[in-house]
């Protein structure tokens, strides 16, 4: 006869309290938090037990961390580790680099214990709606030990890879939602000082065929993917609507920095020759660094 295991939860913030409460609908929920007050609404919403001391932990073999930095990560799992059952697995939600994951595995692999990343790709509401997803990465074999977990937190799962691989996904994808804010709100600020209708620029963004999408969606998932720069709309005239761009704010009286900064972008790569390939060739420029935007391909 097998037996639900015990999920202990630490950490009942803003995220971490309706995935505490999404995994007590199918776990028994051990949590921790230094508010008194999300540990009793936890008991009260979904009978969760509070943790006293990490002895308490003894019998526990999932422990999901959702925590507001990597310090208090370490910390937890400094304090916890040595109580856990041997192949305990450690779900690490919170934000976090591929090089505290592994910093996190040093401490618990010599107790037995494994951990992988279970990164949060979504706001509060998508967690309480039960439409967020999660970006996974370690063995797969940990994964599996705790597959029935993660299913209770998000339906939605995508494995990039190794240990570190799904951190590593969700600080670049907020990376460039944090980047894409700056150039939408520059976009707007420009929008309003030229009389263009706020609602209209918004419908034009969000077409498939413009600005928000196309980048992504074709010149980086085909032409940089696949080192096709040839044809297509040429890097130089990329360059020259840059500048349209940077005057208009100018003579409008409207500050950039995101825009004014990949502008420089296209004036290095046409200095670097790259003016007639399409404009997906300003990655070029980093490939010239050492750091290409997609694995070289295998001659083979």
């Amino acid at each position: 006869m097998t037996t639900t295991p015990t999920v202990a939860i630490y950490g009942l913030g803003n995220m971490g309290y309706p995935l505490a409460e999404r995994v007590g609908r199918h776990f028994p929920t051990q949590v921790f938090d230094l508010n008194a007050e999300a540990l009793q609404r936890a008991k009260d919403s979904f009978s969760a037990t509070a943790i006293a001391a990490p002895e308490d932990l003894k019998a526990t073999p999932i422990v999901v961390l959702c925590l507001p930095n990597p310090a208090i990560s370490l910390s937890v799992l400094q304090q916890i580790a040595p109580q856990l059952p041997r192949g305990a697995v450690v779900l690490e939600t919170s934000t976090v680099n591929p090089e505290h994951i592994q910093a996190e595995h040093r401490l618990i692999a010599p107790y037995g214990v494994d951990v992988i990343d279970a990164s949060i790709m979504a706001g509060v509401g998508q967690m309480v709606a039960g439409t967020a997803s999660l970006a996974l990465g370690g063995d797969p074999a940990a994964i599996a030990r705790v597959q029935p977990v993660l299913d209770a937190i998000a339906a939605k799962q995508i494995y990039f890879g190794a240990l570190g691989a799904g951190a590593a996904a969700k600080v670049i994808n907020n990376a460039v939602a944090h980047a894409v804010m700056i150039v939408v709100a520059e976009a707007g600020a420009m929008a309003t000082a030229a009389g263009v209708d706020c609602q209209k620029l918004i419908a034009l963004l969000s077409d498939a065929q413009m600005g928000l999408h196309r980048p992504l969606t074709y010149r980086y998932a085909e032409r940089i993917v696949n080192g096709d720069y040839a044809g297509g709309m040429p890097l130089d005239a990329a360059r020259k609507d840059s500048v349209l761009a940077l005057q208009l704010a100018q003579t409008l009286g409207v500050p950039l920095f995101a825009i004014q900064g990949s502008h420089s972008v296209y004036d290095m790569a046409a200095a670097a020759g790259y003016g007639r390939d399409d404009y997906a060739a300003v990655a070029k420029l980093w490939a010239d660094w050492g750091c290409p935007a997609v694995p070289a391909k295998d001659p083979a």
